[in-house]
């Protein structure tokens, strides 16, 4: 078995947001959004040839992943700038779903969100 698909069955069986798995070294997360990707990168781990198992991977998450030297990254959703990110830093992209985040998509979002909580 792979590092990713290691990374992947974790990530499913265990319900995780974030998957980091190189031989036996597996790290795990449940917080949403970008922070522990943020403390993984300035914390002093090498996370070099890892694959990684992520629920969402934008524009940042996938700086933060070339920072970080993975070797694979799988997403349930990555954006396609992401996608765009990853490759030029040759590390291996694959997702269930790509998408476009605009903009005016997420301005849309937003003030639908902030019309219901009113």
């Amino acid at each position: 078995m792979t590092d990713l698909e290691k990374a992947k069955e974790i990530f499913q069986k265990e319900n995780c947001t974030l998957v980091l798995c190189k031989g036996d070294d597996v790290f795990t997360s449940d917080q949403t959004g970008i922070k522990k990707l943020v403390e993984l990168a300035e914390g002093d781990k090498d996370f070099s040839d890892y694959s990684a198992c992520d629920k969402i991977v934008g524009r940042a998450a996938a700086f933060l992943y070339v920072l970080l030297g993975v070797k694979h990254v799988h997403a349930t959703v990555m954006a396609k700038l992401a996608i765009q990110i990853l490759d030029r830093a040759e590390i291996t992209s694959l997702f269930s779903v790509s998408e476009v985040f605009a903009a005016a998509k997420v301005k849309l979002l937003c003030s639908e969100v902030c019309a219901t909580h009113k």
